[in-house]
């Protein structure tokens, strides 16, 4: 493959353009940086695919410039070359990320070997899916990256308009829109229906933003979008195809507080009684009312008394208890094992609303 980045990190002019030609004739392009805080500050003017790095530089070490460098382009992949290495400098390379460490003098054949097996490896590490949102729904696309815990960098491109969606440890950490950062990018994005999509396995997020769980956050989103639709009178369908999207994540959302440590039965409903979503064995009608009531019943008791809002609480029904907690839009009923601290499933609670 060519066209891929290379920044040469090197206090000696000539070796840089030794290695630039080299590379140059192999379809590289390729740039020089004579000391470390130069080679950092090109790093934050433009992407490098590949940094090759000389151990001992004039102003910084080049394991403190691969230090900085990951914090701006995450991905990025390195190797060191010195004339004077030691066991120690090789194993803290590689502690931080170097994927090869060589001695000068280095063959041509050897530079060029070493840098196209790393930059392969990569890409393979960083398969790209690609397609078309009219084919593929983006609330799929987030919840299959979500529920694989993959961690990967999603691209999505309306217009002239470019938002990208960082994923990690089962969630959404940050995204980005024209400018803009943060939870409020998912209110935009879920209302595009044209448009194409690159997701890139591999990528690692350049920072967090989004505390949100995917799933309570695509289920606000969701809600966000149906009833700017209402208001606008640009929706066409009817009330059915309001629920069709938020109701998987809804489902979602229930499936995973039934799997909750404790938690024997769960239901999510809506402010006025309907139950949105259920993972129990009883009757989800009946559940969802206690549910509401002990809601609603439990705000009118705090703002009459200057309590403040209610969070959580609970309620016995016959022989068992159900825990009632309160979110934005909707109520969650928990139905607790014998055992259970209610205190401890709220705050487990807390982790999948996010």
């Amino acid at each position: 493959m060519t066209g891929e980045r290379v920044l040469i990190i090197d206090d000696e002019a000539n070796i840089i353009r030794t290695y630039a030609a080299i590379l140059e004739r192999k379809g590289f392009e390729v740039q020089g940086a004579l000391a470390g805080l130069e080679a950092i500050e090109r790093c934050r003017q433009e992407p490098f695919d590949l940094l090759l790095i000389d151990l001992k530089l004039p102003d910084i070490s080049g394991l403190e410039v691969l230090r900085q460098v990951k914090e701006l382009i995450p991905d990025v992949v390195a190797i060191f070359i010195t004339g004077f290495g030691t066991l120690e400098s090789a194993v803290e390379a590689l502690r931080l990320g170097a994927e090869e460490y060589l001695t000068k003098p280095i063959e041509s054949e050897t530079l060029v070997s070493t840098i196209q097996h790393i930059l392969a490896r990569k890409r393979e590490n960083m398969a790209v899916v690609k397609g078309n949102l009219r084919d593929f729904s983006l609330t799929s696309l987030i919840s299959v990256t979500c529920n694989e815990h993959n961690q990967a960098r999603l691209l999505i491109r309306c217009g002239n308009q470019e938002a990208a969606l960082f994923f990690e440890g089962g969630n959404i950490v940050h995204m980005t829109l024209n400018g803009h950062e943060g939870e409020e990018v998912i209110y935009r994005v879920l209302a595009w229906e044209e448009g194409v999509f690159e997701l890139t396995q591999g990528v690692p997020p350049p920072r967090h933003t989004v505390t949100t769980g995917w799933s309570a956050l695509l289920l606000r989103g969701l809600q966000y979008v149906d009833e700017s639709a209402l208001e606008t009178g640009e929706w066409e369908g009817g009330p059915e195809m309001l629920e069709e999207g938020a109701g998987d994540m809804v489902q979602h959302l229930a499936n995973e507080l039934r799997r909750l440590e404790g938690v024997e039965g769960a239901v999510v409903v809506a402010r006025d009684g309907i139950v949105l979503a259920h993972d129990l064995e009883g009757d989800a009608e009946k559940e969802g009312a206690v549910a509401v009531f002990v809601g609603n019943a439990a705000n009118q008791v705090g703002e009459s008394l200057a309590l403040g809002s209610f969070a959580w609480g609970t309620v016995a029904i016959g022989k068992d208890t159900m825990l009632v907690l309160e979110q934005p839009d909707y109520y969650v009923g928990l139905l607790l094992g014998e055992r259970a601290s209610p205190a401890i499933v709220a705050s487990s609670a807390e982790s999948v609303f996010g």
